[in-house]
This record gives structure tokens, sequence and C-alpha cells, in this order.
């Protein structure tokens, strides 16, 4: 296998583009905003009293109204920044998503391309593991709001997917793997297996996961993805 470095990371599990910078259809999601002082003090109370009750109740049984109270604001107001709880979440998630991006795309000089890997994904995982609740609830919001959230979601999803797109054409032009492999099954197979993973293992059960289970997911997840990887030998 080769032993050539991988400078850039990749999706999911190890985006390593430069910053946070979105590409402008997730971009367009998380710009709305409010029109004036007051009402961005109202959106945000909005926003903060979602996410309470999103990680207390869940998506389902969460309701317009509790949100408004929590907020302290009348139920009018919710309607006049959000169309509904798919959207409001949208607005919740926006720093997950963020952090998300911003933790796992960072390189270190020298790096093998195995080390890189288990680093990002290990990372990746801690990220998730910060806000398990509320990527717990994305899941069962996707569920059950296809039409609505769902649609949001895979928007956003598929930031990270180009992104691992465009980690895997980038070796391709290298010359470090196979140019005939699929790179966009390849990519999105990488990061929904790390999804996943996180999903089971860090969403899922009743208490977090130690750091030293974190290590070890990292670890193996970044194993995968440097041996799912078509390299082309020397």
């Amino acid at each position: 296998m080769t032993t050539s470095r991988i400078e850039a990371g990749a999706g999911d599990s190890s985006s390593q583009a430069s910053g946070t910078r979105l590409d402008s259809d997730v971009a367009e999601l998380f710009a709305k905003g409010a029109a004036t002082e007051r009402g961005a003090r109202t959106r945000a109370a909005l926003v903060a009293a979602a996410s309470a009750c999103f990680a207390e109740f869940g998506y389902n049984s969460t309701r317009i109204a509790d949100i408004v109270q929590n907020a302290g604001v009348a139920h009018g107001s919710f309607y006049r920044h959000f169309a509904g709880k798919g959207e409001i979440l949208v607005a919740v998630i926006e720093p997950c998503v963020r952090d998300l991006l911003e933790t796992s795309r960072r390189t270190e000089p020298g790096e093998d391309e195995r080390s890189a890997l288990i680093r990002a994904t290990t990372a990746y995982f801690t990220t998730y593991a910060r806000h398990r609740h509320l990527m717990r609830v994305t899941r069962e919001a996707s569920a059950a709001d296809p039409e609505g959230f769902a649609e949001l979601w895979l928007r956003i999803r598929g930031e990270f997917t180009r992104r691992n797109v465009r980690w895997v054409n980038s070796l391709v032009r290298r010359g470090v793997i196979d140019p005939d492999c699929d790179v966009e099954m390849l990519a999105e197979s990488l990061g929904a297996m790390t999804d996943q993973l996180a999903y089971v293992k860090i969403g899922v059960p009743r208490e977090a996961p130690r750091a030293e289970q974190l290590t070890r997911m990292g670890r193996a997840a970044g194993d995968i993805w440097y041996r799912a990887l078509p390299f082309v030998e020397p």
C-alpha cells in the first residue's frame, strides 16, 4: 500500500477544506436572520428555547407552544421568523454543523495518511459527542418530517458529501488512488458509515461515551477510511 501522504482530509469524519466556508446551497439555509435588533433578539430567544425543548422532549413531542413559552414570546412571533419546527431546527443545529466541519478539517504537517484519518475521525466523534442530543434529534426529525426537515437535512448533509468528493478527487488528480474508482459513491459511503457509527455509539445510548471509547471509534473508523481507498501501487 502506498506510503505517500494525504495532505487534505475528508468529509463527515475528515472534511478538511479551509475554514468553515459553506457551499451556497447550505449557506442560504443558514443566512436567514431578523431585520431589526429587536427581531434578532426574539429570533435568538426562540432558537435557544427550541434547542432546550428538542434536547429535552425530542422532535415529535416538542410543540410550538413549548418553544414560545420557553422563549417568553407571543405565539405569533414564532411564525414571523420560522415556517415550522423543521425550519427552526435548522437554525438550532447550525452551530453543531459548523463545529463538526471546523474540528474535523484540520491537518498536521508531516502526517501520514492513516494517522491523519484517525485523528480527523476521532475529532469528529468527539465533537459529535458534545452535540449528541441535538444530532439524535436530527435523525428523529428526518424520519418524522420527510417532506419538511428531511429535505433540509439532506441539503446540509450534502455539504459533507461534497467535501468528501473534492477530497477524493484531489487524491485522484495527484495519482494517489485509482482514477477509475467511483468517486461519488466512495465519498458517500465513507461519510454515511461514519455518521451511522456516530449515531449508534454516541447519539442513541443513554450516557455519552468516555474519551477512550471515542478514541477507539476514531481509530477503527480512520482505519476503515484508509483501507477503503483504492491506492495506486508504486
